[in-house]
Formats: structure tokens, C-alpha cells, sequence
């Protein structure tokens, strides 16, 4: 549990790169109160617990999925299939030339959260911020997809949950500085800290690898524990019945 909680929080470290470029804009657009720093932190706060609860929901449902890869006993191929899925991920633009993300379309997920945070911008709801944190965690996101993949190999609902919310937990304090400072991050300070992003999922993916392969390595490949439930079942002779 230890390795799989520490991988999921390490993603979401190495997501902060990732959104460093892509999410700024989105970032800018959230409507802080900036009457003062204090209510500016505690607005971005809510804005990202919102966030961070859908992923951990997100997490939740796919658990059911993983559920059931366990009980047909694939879950460490899946683990190790995942961890190679990542390092692809990593190099997809030069692997496929930018293509790969045409074959993944966007526009219905996209078009729900733009409409609802067009509603959400709009009303007077005290929880306005965390309901767009909400929305914002369900627009597409190769990085949320990639941790909700990891998740679904865990095999449970709940500690999918808790690996979705270690994901999430891990963008915050980046996110939290974007969020703060999104103006004074220039975009070729994103498009260097982009550069090293393919390394690091790399390194992500080749640990999901090796949790998969059940080597026995403390903390990072542990020897899974694999136990085969018998079910007895109590045969009753039938005797003839003598007339």
C-alpha cells in the first residue's frame, strides 16, 4: 500500500510540470476575491479541494473496475502493461507525431464542463469555487487518465480512492503556486519545465512496471501476497431407499 500511495503522490508532483504548461489559463480564470492574500490563499484552497474530491470519486468508481481484474487474476499483467502505457504516454509526440490525441475525443466532456462552469460563474453559490475545482478535475487530462489507469490497478475501490486522492494531493502545492503567481510564470519558463516531463513519467512508468512484476524489492516491487480461496463443497451420498 505504502509503494502504491507514494507512486500515486509522485504523479501528481510530476503532473505540477505538466499543468505548469497547460493550465494557466484556466487558472487566470478563476474569480479569487483578491481583496487580500489571506482571501485570495483560502479561495484557491476551496477552488482545489474541489478538484482533488472528484479525482478521489473518480477514483472510487474505476476501483470497481480493478475489482474485478483482480478476481480473474490479471492484475499484475495490467500493472505491468500500465507502466509501459505511461512511458509511451511520455513519448507519444514523437512516437506518433502528435496524432495520438486525435484518436481520443474531447468535445463531449469538454463541452458539459464549459457549460456548467459558464452556470457555476454565474450564480451566488457560497461554494462556487470548490463546485469549479469539481468541474475543472472532469475536463480531459492525459495526466488524470494516465493516474486513473494506475489507480484501477490497485484491485480496490477504496484504496483507489485514497491513490486518487494522494494524485491529487501531490498537485496541490504546485497548482496552489500557479494559482498564486500564474502571472509571473512566463511561458518559456512552461515550455522548459516541459522539456523534462517525458523523463520523469518515464521513471514513474518503469516503477508501475516493476510493482507489476512481484520481484520481492521492499517498498518498490513487493512480493504480492496471492491467496487462493478454496470453497468445499459437501457431497451428500444419496442411499437407495429400500422398499
Amino acid at each position: 500500500m505504502f509503494s502504491i500511495l507514494t507512486t500515486a503522490f509522485l504523479f501528481g508532483v510530476v503532473s505540477n510540470l505538466h499543468c505548469f504548461g497547460m493550465c494557466g489559463p484556466i487558472i487566470l480564470s478563476i474569480p479569487l476575491n483578491r481583496s487580500s492574500k489571506s482571501a485570495v490563499f483560502i479561495g484557491t484552497l476551496q477552488y482545489h479541494i474541489g478538484r482533488i474530491f472528484i479525482y478521489a470519486v473518480l477514483g472510487l468508481l474505476v476501483g470497481y473496475i480493478g475489482m474485478g481484474i483482480q478476481l480473474i487474476g490479471i492484475l499484475q499483467s495490467v500493472s505491468i502493461i500500465t507502466g509501459f502505457g505511461i512511458v509511451i504516454y511520455a513519448w507519444r509526440n514523437y512516437i506518433f507525431d502528435g496524432k495520438l490525441e486525435s484518436l481520443f475525443p474531447t468535445s463531449l466532456p469538454n463541452n458539459f464542463s464549459s457549460k456548467s462552469m459558464g452556470k457555476v460563474l454565474r450564480s451566488n453559490s457560497p461554494i462556487k469555487l470548490g463546485l469549479l475545482g469539481m468541474l475543472n478535475g472532469l475536463l480531459p487530462c492525459g495526466m488524470v487518465y494516465a493516474a486513473l489507469i494506475t489507480a484501477i490497478i490497485t484491485g480496490s475501490p477504496l484504496l483507489s480512492a485514497t491513490s486518487m486522492l494522494f494524485f491529487g494531493l501531490g498537485t496541490l502545492p504546485g497548482l496552489m503556486l500557479l494559482s498564486l503567481f500564474a502571472t509571473k510564470i512566463s511561458g518559456k519558463v512552461r515550455s522548459k519545465i516541459n522539456k523534462y516531463l517525458p523523463y520523469i513519467l518515464t521513471i514513474i512508468g518503469l516503477m508501475i512496471v516493476l510493482r507489476g512484476m512481484n520481484l520481492g524489492i521492499p517498498y518498490l516491487s513487493p512480493k504480492a501476497k496471492i491467496s487462493n480461496n478454496k470453497y468445499k463443497i459437501e457431497l451428500k451420498e444419496c442411499h437407495p431407499i429400500n422398499k
